[in-house]
């Protein structure tokens, strides 16, 4: 039979030593029960079934609410005495009372250990008080040796709470670790800005999560000045921006002048450091708050983490304006072949009306870049797109002087217009490298409707066809290769 999922030994490090030390005390004080229990009374019976049921009820509330208040060391003190003078002797307590200080030990600080031993060693001393009202053939116990075993038990208890704290910090660093890991992990799938700032965010708020008390606020000034920004870990109220005065420029970084405004939003008085985010052309800082210190292995586990979204980010602009040059004509910004064809792909795909491309190659160009030279062909070429990007659709650059340009969802009398307009508007006077260049447009015009079987590279080769056609005409036309169907 399997155990409530409750009940189960965690996998986390941490958690699963809190569950073996929890169920440690619950074993140790079963066992102890045969004791009291060998010569019952109906007092001693009562004593005993109310102190353990005291002493378990306390020791597994402070394990499912994972913490270990001083009032439940108070109820641990008014179970372990009923328990105690249930018993024929007193030592028989200290063998479950030693395990569950060590399980208390878990939570909490070493100040808060201490005065839980108190709590344990009044419950035993009250015993011994009390001893003599509970009915029974006993022998009256020498205090002396329970007594003298207060002090070892707070050195056993403190030396418990140091190796706990070290556990813990190990587990917390494996944790912060892992955050930074998988972020690191996952840039190697994702490029997109968007998508690092959020699995960044993510990542903080892991490590605000793995290191008790922790508070990050991520803060960015915004073109006016602003200074807004994104928390993780426990915060009482949301924190949209910050005031100009909580952060004050210090010696190359930045210093938290004015905490209290952080304070309030924390909830509690902490300490606060302030880490600065390169690459942000504004300003960008990482601010880190805890209760009396801020631990500085938060502080490289932050640093680590900014870095490799520096590098991240950096890595992206790089690879985004690989992609922009590999797509784009470099002479004249349009889109180039390749990326206009995936275009026109993609028109011919999502079709729900007709598709046009104009096919446009520039009449004369040979002779104005043989008169006036290959810089002025070049700013020629410039112009030329400017203009073709004013009049609509989707315009790229085929290759030397010839351009095309996609439109999508028109008619026959929008199509006619627009290629009416490119050859009128290359035929206007273009000045270029202080003189005068004066060109022309062919145009051929290819359409494909939406239950047309062809794809991109035919609809080119249609318009070039066309615009060939218009050349043989005598150049300035415009020649079509087919129809155009109607607009419902």
């Amino acid at each position: 039979m399997r155990l409530p999922q409750a009940l189960r030994r965690p996998a986390d490090a941490v958690e699963g030593m809190r569950w073996l030390y929890a169920l440690t005390a619950v074993i140790s004080l079963l066992l102890c029960l045969p004791a009291p229990l060998s010569a019952a009374t109906p007092v001693t019976v009562t004593l005993t079934v109310s102190g353990s049921a005291t002493l378990i009820g306390s020791w597994l509330l402070g394990y499912f609410r994972r913490e270990s208040p001083l009032l439940l060391g108070v109820v641990d003190a008014i179970g372990l005495t009923a328990f105690t003078l249930a018993c024929p002797t007193p030592a028989v307590a200290f063998s479950f009372a030693f395990s569950g200080l060590w399980f208390r030990a878990l939570y909490g600080s070493v100040g808060r250990a201490v005065v839980l031993c108190v709590f344990y060693a009044a419950g035993l001393t009250a015993a011994l008080l009390l001893w003599d009202v509970v009915p029974g053939d006993r022998p009256t116990p020498d205090p002396m040796p329970i007594v003298g075993t207060f002090p070892c038990m707070v050195l056993v208890v403190i030396v418990g709470r140091v190796l706990a704290t070290h556990l813990f910090l190990r587990a917390e660093a494996a944790d912060r670790d892992a955050a930074i890991m998988r972020f690191g992990t996952a840039m190697l799938e994702f490029a997109e800005r968007d998508e690092i700032l959020r699995l960044a965010g993510n990542a903080c708020n892991e490590i605000a999560a793995a290191t008790r008390g922790l508070r990050l606020i991520a803060v960015f000034r915004d073109p006016g000045g602003r200074l807004t920004t994104r928390t993780a870990g426990p915060f009482r109220r949301g924190l949209a921006e910050l005031p100009a005065g909580v952060l004050t420029p210090a010696g190359g970084g930045m210093s938290v002048t004015d905490p209290a405004h952080l304070d309030a939003a924390a909830g509690q008085r902490c300490a606060w450091q302030a880490i600065v985010l390169p690459d942000h052309p504004d300003g960008a800082w990482m601010v880190l708050g805890a209760p009396k210190r801020v631990p500085t292995e938060a502080v490289m586990a932050v640093t680590s983490l900014s870095t490799q979204v520096t590098l991240a980010l950096r890595n992206s602009d790089v690879r985004q304006a690989l992609t922009r040059q590999a797509r784009t004509d470099a002479l004249t910004g349009l889109a180039n072949r390749a990326a206009f064809t995936e275009t026109v792909q993609q028109a011919l795909h999502a079709a729900t009306g007709p598709v046009a491309l104009l096919f446009v190659d520039l009449d004369g160009f040979k002779a104005v870049n043989d008169r006036l030279g290959h810089q002025a062909g070049d700013d020629l070429l410039r112009r030329v797109a400017d203009r073709l990007g004013t009049l609509g659709g989707v315009c790229g650059r085929i290759g030397g002087d010839e351009f095309a340009i996609l439109l999508t969802g028109v008619g026959e009398d929008a199509v006619d217009r627009i290629a009416g307009v490119v050859v009128a508007a290359l035929s206007e006077p273009i000045p270029v490298a202080g003189s005068v260049a004066q060109v022309g447009a062919s145009v051929g015009v290819a359409v494909a409707g939406p239950g047309d079987t062809i794809d991109a590279d035919q609809l080119l080769h249609r318009g070039d066809v066309a615009m060939y056609e218009a050349k043989a005409a005598g150049k300035n036309q415009v020649r079509r290769y087919g129809t155009v169907p109607a607009i419902a």
